[in-house]
């Protein structure tokens, strides 16, 4: 049958990731061994007889790398090697399986606790790292009247639509924060609009759009309005009560 239990390894994935796929298909291959072996006669309590021969014609190691998996798995107490001088290919291994069971317990232990920890970290990042949202007109007009302070919903929902909600390089935060500053700001700036149209003083805040709409704002509610003609462009004329 091709695919056959003999036919390929089942690799413990935390052992493959601790010590790499050398280390753990040569521990694979005395499970094996082992396995098929025990209904042999052993030479010694629980230990069976291998071969480097064998282990790489199974795993297509080398002999120096094999050596190297099995001197690590040793040190490692997962398994215990008799040697014998007249024959050195031959391995007579007995593995620890307690200790191997342990290790991969107390491994994933360690790992899930890493993990779990990584987890709620990162979800506190997230959490302390709220998404921005920008408001509605409504909200902002709503959020003005709780404020008690004039209405420039409009006003400054345009100038930070225009902005990408941005307070310069970076993002919004909180518009609330920003709405409160921007009423702050226009209050302060407002003491010093005059209460006409002048031409020089519009001249002088043209780069500024956020101070020339409250200025033209400022203008509206004392009754002034935007005028236009092909010779002298836009200017502001206040209205006359009748």
């Amino acid at each position: 049958m091709f695919f056959s239990s003999t036919k390929y390894f089942i690799i413990q994935k935390n052992l493959l990731k601790e010590f790499g796929i050398e280390t753990t298909l040569v521990l694979t291959e005395l499970m094996q061994q082992e396995e098929l072996k025990k209904n042999v006669k052993k030479e010694k309590t629980n230990y069976f007889l291998n071969s480097l021969n064998k282990i790489s014609e199974e795993t297509t190691l080398s002999k120096s790398k094999i050596k190297e998996a099995i001197n690590k798995l040793y040190k490692l107490k997962f398994i215990d090697v008799i040697i014998k001088k007249e024959t050195p290919e031959n391995l007579h291994v007995k593995i620890f399986h307690a200790n191997i069971s342990n290790y991969i317990i107390k491994n994933h232990m360690i790992t899930n606790q890493t993990s779990n920890h990584q987890k709620k970290l990162k979800h506190s990042i997230l959490t302390k790292k709220k998404i921005f949202k920008k408001p509605t007109i409504n909200e902002l007009k709503e959020y003005f009247l709780k404020l008690g302070v004039e209405d420039e919903s409009e006003i400054m929902f345009d100038f930070y639509e225009s902005k990408g909600w941005k307070i310069g390089k970076n993002s919004m935060k909180c518009w609330k924060s920003a709405t409160r500053n921007w009423a702050r700001r226009s209050k302060n700036e407002k003491t010093n609009f005059p209460n006409y149209y002048d031409q020089k003083f519009e001249k002088d805040i043209l780069s500024d759009q956020n101070k020339l709409s409250a200025y033209h704002n400022h203008l509206k509610k004392l009754g002034w309005h935007p005028s236009y003609a092909p010779t002298s462009g836009t200017t502001w004329k206040l209205k006359k009560n009748k």
